[in-house]
C-alpha cells in the first residue's frame, strides 16, 4: 500500500470467523472488544464470518444479529474505524453494510498499511487454488444474479430457508477440524511478499499460525486467525514494529504496553 491509502493507521487489530449465533458469551465478548477499541480508538478489521450465515440485505437478517450490528454502528458513528473483508458465510454486505456499519467492506481482499508496513488481508478460503469445485461454488453463490435473485425473495419465504440453513452450518461448525494447507498458504504468501507486502492475515481455517519468512534483511510474516471462540484471540499489529497474538481480557489493553519491537529470528 502506498503512503497515502486511505486505510493506514498507526496500529490496529485483527479477528475473524467469530461465527456469533445467538446471544452468549462469545457474543457479548466480541461487543466488548469492540467496545475497547472504540475506547482506546484502535481501529478493527473483521476478515470474515462475523455470524454463521450473514446475508446483507436488511430484510433477511435475523434477530440476534440485530443487536450486534446496530451496537457496530453506534460504535463507528462514534468514532470506532471499522473493516470488513467477506467471508464464505456472508453474501451481499457491501450495498448495505460500506459506510453504515463498516468504513469499508471488501468482496474479496483489502490492502492496507500499518507504519511502513504494507498488508494484504483476506478471509483465506480462496488460498488453496486447487479446489476448483470450491472456488467455482463462491464464484456461483455471490455472483450478481445470485445476489439479485435472493434480493426479490420475500423475507417470508427466504428467511425459514436462510434459518434452516444457519442451523446446518452452526452444528457443522462445532464439528469443525479445518485442515491448513501450509503449502499453498506459504506459496500464496511468497507470491504476495515479492510484490511488496510485508504482512499476510487469513482467517477461516480457524487455526493460530505466526510463520516468518526472511527476505534479505527484512523479515516477512503470514498470520493465519484463530477462531473467535477458541479462546477469544486475535492479532495485532502497530508502526513500531510491535505484532503478535492476544487474549482479549476486558481488564488489560488492546495492545501491549510500552510497546517492545518482536525480535526477529535469530535476534535477541
Amino acid at each position: 500500500m502506498e503512503k497515502g491509502s486511505p486505510i493506514s493507521p498507526d496500529r490496529a487489530i485483527f479477528l475473524a470467523d467469530a461465527h456469533l449465533n445467538q446471544d452468549d458469551t462469545h457474543s457479548r465478548n466480541f461487543l466488548a472488544l469492540a467496545e475497547k477499541a472504540a475506547a482506546e480508538q484502535v481501529p478493527m478489521f473483521l476478515l470474515g464470518d462475523m455470524f454463521d450465515l450473514w446475508f446483507g440485505t436488511p430484510g433477511l437478517t435475523f434477530g440476534f444479529q440485530k443487536p450486534i450490528v446496530e451496537r457496530l454502528r453506534e460504535l463507528r458513528h462514534a468514532g470506532l474505524r471499522l473493516y470488513y473483508v467477506e467471508g464464505n458465510r456472508d453474501f451481499y454486505l457491501k450495498r448495505e453494510q460500506e459506510g453504515t456499519t463498516f468504513d469499508i467492506v471488501s468482496e474479496g481482499e483489502m490492502l492496507a498499511a500499518v507504519g511502513n508496513k504494507r498488508l494484504f488481508l483476506a478471509h483465506g478460503d480462496t488460498v488453496n487454488r486447487a479446489d476448483f469445485a470450491y472456488r467455482f461454488f463462491k464464484g456461483i453463490s455471490k455472483s450478481h444474479f445470485a445476489n439479485g435473485a435472493v434480493a426479490h425473495l420475500p423475507s417470508s419465504v427466504f428467511l425459514p430457508i436462510a434459518d434452516w440453513i444457519e442451523r446446518k452450518l452452526k452444528r457443522s461448525n462445532r464439528r469443525y477440524k479445518g485442515s491448513f494447507p501450509e503449502r499453498e498458504a506459504r506459496d500464496f504468501s511468497l507470491r504476495l511478499f515479492g510484490q511488496g507486502i510485508d504482512f499476510v492475515v487469513l482467517g477461516h481455517f480457524h487455526q493460530e499460525r505466526l510463520m516468518r519468512f526472511t527476505q534479505g534483511e527484512a523479515t516477512k510474516v503470514l498470520a493465519v486467525l484463530p477462531s473467535w471462540k477458541d479462546r477469544w484471540r486475535y492479532f495485532h499489529l502497530a508502526a513500531d514494529g510491535t505484532y503478535g497474538f492476544r487474549t482479549f481480557k476486558p481488564g488489560e489493553p488492546l495492545l501491549p504496553s510500552p510497546a517492545t519491537p518482536t525480535p526477529e529470528p535469530g535476534r535477541s
